[in-house]
């Protein structure tokens, strides 16, 4: 019975904080203080059709393409395209099973000699062939090119 008559005795002290009412000035400050932060906005100017990229930087002179140069008897087409396809493969792990070395790429195991498939820009499917692997690089080829690349993941 105590307990009910502290309960009660404090809520009747409790309540009458509970409906205190802001003070007539405090409303039109604060919408003056937003006004003052966020009035920017209404006058602010268009931005750009083309913004500019900010993780390049801007450079004075144009670039000079360099003409691309064939390695041997070899088409630079085969190489770049060896290239471009090569740079789309996600090398996350390197790993032996049962002695033989073996590449986790694209989240899949690939061991020597396995064809890798690779979906090129216009949707068609290549196959890249995975010639060796070592514990730091691994040999692709492609239509006989051949290229030489580096993995970190051991």
């Amino acid at each position: 019975m105590r307990i009910f008559a502290l309960l009660l005795l404090l809520l009747a002290l409790v309540r009458p904080s509970l409906r205190a009412e802001l003070a007539p000035d405090v409303l039109p400050r604060a919408k003056a203080r937003i006004e003052t932060l966020l009035g920017n906005r209404h006058g602010a100017s268009r931005t750009p059709a083309e913004p500019a990229n900010p993780f390049v930087l801007p450079q004075a002179t144009p670039v000079a393409q360099e003409s691309p140069t064939p390695v041997g008897d070899i088409p630079a087409n085969k190489t770049d395209a060896l290239a471009r396809l090569a740079a789309t493969l996600k090398v996350s792990g390197f790993i032996q099973i049962k002695g033989a070395p073996h590449l986790i790429i694209n989240r899949q195991p690939y061991r020597e000699n396995d064809l890798i498939p690779v979906r090129e820009a216009s949707g068609s499917v290549a196959f890249l062939l995975l010639k060796k692997i070592t514990e730091a690089d691994f040999t692709l080829e492609l239509d006989g090119v051949e290229l030489l690349q580096k993995h970190t993941v051991k």
